[in-house]
């Protein structure tokens, strides 16, 4: 069976951190497939933490299951080529890093930010919340 990779959003990251008994944790510690995210998410997640006072130590975690991509687009490229697919652009960042890693899915608590239909058409990746995602999984 080929590798399913799930790009992360950061929310996904801090439910996981704020919560041992939802779906994100669960998808966090699940070894059966590939978690990604970009440095950009990983500074997002790093700030909330700060903001929210998570343990540093418990942030560090999280961050070593997943694997870090970078985008290597300027913020005009960026915009020029990914805005279209959500609602506010500074979302555009999560789109551009599910797609530049070949990521299967986009996984986000915030589905009402992303155009889901048009990013499935265009560039092939589900957009779901943790919850479906493990769902879909088990239907398998």
């Amino acid at each position: 069976m080929e590798e399913i990779k799930v790009f992360l959003d950061t929310d996904v990251l801090i439910s996981a951190l704020l919560s041992q008994k939802g779906a994100s944790y669960k998808l966090i510690n699940d070894t059966k497939f590939k978690k990604i995210i970009s440095k950009t998410i990983t500074e997002e997640t790093n700030e909330v933490s700060r903001r929210e006072n998570i343990n540093k130590g418990a942030v560090r975690a999280i961050l070593k299951k997943t694997k870090i991509t970078s985008l290597f687009l300027s913020k005009e490229k960026l915009l020029k080529t990914y805005s279209k697919y959500v609602f506010d652009e500074e979302d555009s960042h999560v789109v551009a890093g599910a797609y530049i890693s070949k990521s299967n899915f986009l996984l986000t608590h915030n589905i009402k930010h992303y155009h889901v239909v048009k990013i499935k058409n265009d560039r092939g990746i589900k957009v779901m919340r943790p919850g479906d995602f493990l769902q879909y999984l088990r239907s398998q």
